[in-house]
């Protein structure tokens, strides 16, 4: 697998990356990670969770180091520590419908076709990556953290501005009120098109008029409620991006693997 100097070079800022395929064309941003050691379930993978969170910058290092692919990732099992951001937990079922994952892949199949309703294979075309860096059980509790405000806007003034973030031609923003329509223009150099969806589901479309085309969608966090016509306007907007420009998936399907 051929990773870019651009991601070699984010690595450096040595704060947390993110999770998938590095090379994906589609780059989804989330609120923050979800754990919750106190309160959690399964306190063991909570814990697990936390510990692949905070060494994600190093297991990527290795994953270089290695020229490591996703098929060379095994697929995670519940007592194996270890848990590579290439390909994380790899090979798990999620039945909770209102889980995030879940939601990913239906946007997933909607994109790439239907791979299954249990299969969570969507790391393999998509990058994910948080706004935050305090990973939390809730938005609620995340807010509360001292340096919530000072660690989200140094993460969007550095993180979100490197070549590599800017590069992908489209970007879902499943963040909600972590960025407003204005730093998001500034961010991502694009324009605000138009607002669709229902009164309560609703995303904004941004795009810019470069010879490097780019689509970014901005909408609440993909998890809990959200209604499958959300995700199937928000893949309708892709797949029209992706049809009008077909150059985006032949320079992205060369680095996949």
């Amino acid at each position: 697998m051929k990773y870019s100097e651009e991601f070699i070079q984010v690595l450096n800022l040595g704060c947390y990356v993110g999770t998938g395929n590095p090379n994906s064309e589609i780059l989804i941003v989330g609120k923050e990670v979800a754990t919750d050691i106190e309160n959690g379930d399964n306190k063991e993978l909570e814990e697990k969770n936390i510990i692949a969170f905070n060494t994600n910058v190093e297991s990527w290092k290795k994953n270089i180091k290695k020229n490591k692919s996703q098929e060379e990732i095994p697929k995670w099992e519940f007592g194996n520590i270890k848990n590579n951001p290439l390909y994380a937990f790899k090979g798990v079922k999620i039945n909770k419908e209102g889980h995030t994952w879940r939601k990913y892949q239906k946007l997933y199949n909607l994109i790439f076709g239907n791979q299954g309703e249990n299969v969570i294979n969507f790391q393999e075309n998509f990058f994910i990556t948080e706004m935050s860096v305090l990973p939390s059980k809730t938005t609620k509790e995340a807010q509360k953290k001292k340096t919530f405000n000072f660690k989200l806007t140094k993460r969007k003034e550095s993180f979100f501005r490197t070549e590599y973030i800017q590069k992908f031609p489209i970007i879902i923003l499943a963040c909600g009120n972590y960025i407003n329509g204005k730093e998001l223009t500034d961010i991502f150099n694009v324009k605000f098109i138009e607002r669709k969806g229902t009164e309560r589901q609703y995303y904004w479309i941004h795009r810019n008029c470069s010879e490097n085309p780019k689509l970014v969608i901005h909408t609440r966090q993909l998890s809990a409620n959200v209604s499958n016509d959300l995700l199937n306007g928000i893949a309708k907007e892709i797949n029209d991006f992706r049809q009008r420009n077909p150059a985006h998936n032949n320079k992205y399907s060369a680095y996949r693997n």
